[in-house]
């Protein structure tokens, strides 16, 4: 089902001459890790080495460990170019699932009655099919918009947890929006983030459902409830990540200078990957608040008592933002 361009990886490493390469694969990709090094190991005469850490995005490159093992080349899968500049050099297979629009539409477009123009948005592994979606749409009589790709997403129509900046310059134009992936993250981001109704078109199943009202308001309340138990917190734990991407440690200094003349205490945690394990170990902390990615925070820990927040939310807090403002297109970054 994933395109996982073993020759074009096979390629890049020829190019560079590197003679031992570590391959970052998220955990869905995992099952297919065997095979794909020993067909790179077949093409190539490098050696091949597989990452076991995490791989949750683009910003969350494994190039501390490819140095620590020597290695002359990262090839990083399931993510876009985010523009990290890194240490190394990093290849990007996006590994790339292909499905039919016309079959997937034929699921959606009755949850969009109503809609005359759809925005369009999709993960990475789906956005090479949106222009083809697009035309389709036009065949059954919408209007279809698709954001122009910028920055940390840079394909047309894409989306991620923490930039909804292609939707977001559409969200006026559009009555509503057509997801397509799976997951309830990113739609529940997206309807954040724009204001505008979603469906959600899983390119897996060929199934499609509406995103419920009440589910963004669950999400708005248990942000709010959050927001609301750590402003009784005397005890705060500021998070940061070391990944590449997701490393705001002079964010965690200014919002750690802001608590003290409030007469807080807190103090700088700094993880690779952060867990409900290892922040329940520190048990004198109140409420923690994470200045990486904001998923962190809004999907939940398990087993985490205190309360989360995210950077934003931290700004809410001590009131330098209001909610009624953020809520909406900053929210996710």
């Amino acid at each position: 089902m994933y395109d996982l361009e073993p020759q074009r990886a096979a390629d890049e490493i020829n190019r560079h001459g590197a003679t031992r390469v570590l391959v970052q694969l998220p955990d869905g990709l995992r099952p297919l890790a065997l095979a794909l090094a020993r067909e790179l190991e077949t093409l190539t005469s490098a050696e091949i080495l597989l990452s076991g850490d995490s791989c949750y995005g683009a910003c969350d490159l494994a190039t501390t460990q490819a140095e620590s093992l020597d290695a002359d080349l990262l090839i990083h899968y399931g993510h876009s170019d985010m523009m990290i500049e890194t240490s190394i050099p990093v290849i990007y297979v996006e590994a790339r699932v292909d499905y039919d629009p016309e079959t997937l539409l034929e699921a959606a477009l009755p949850l969009m009655e109503g809609w005359e123009k759809i925005g369009l948005a999709a993960t990475v592994q789906h956005v090479h099919r949106l222009k083809e979606t697009a035309q389709a749409l036009e065949r059954f009589g919408k209007t279809p918009i698709l954001g122009r790709g910028t920055g940390r997403a840079p394909h047309d129509g894409q989306i991620l947890g923490c930039d909804y900046t292609t939707a977001i310059n559409i969200a006026d134009e559009a009555d509503g929006f057509l997801y397509i992936g799976a997951g309830r993250f990113h739609p529940l981001g997206l309807a954040t983030a724009t204001g505008r109704p979603i469906v959600m078109a899983n390119p897996y199943t060929s199934t499609a459902e509406r995103l419920g009202e009440s589910e963004v308001m669950r999400l708005a309340m248990r942000r709010m409830a959050a927001i609301t138990a750590a402003k009784e917190a005397e005890r705060y734990g500021i998070v940061v990540s070391t990944k590449p991407g997701q490393l705001q440690l002079s964010a965690a200094r200014s919002l750690r200078d802001k608590l003290k003349k409030l007469g807080k205490t807190s103090i700088i945690i700094c993880l690779d990957e952060i867990s409900s394990l290892k922040l329940g170990n520190f048990s004198e902390i109140q409420a923690f608040v994470n200045t990486a990615c904001p998923r962190i925070a809004v999907d939940g820990l398990p087993d985490t008592i205190q309360p989360i927040l995210t950077s934003i939310e931290a700004e809410i807090m001590l009131g330098e933002r209001r909610w009624e403002e953020t809520w909406g297109r900053q929210y996710f970054g």
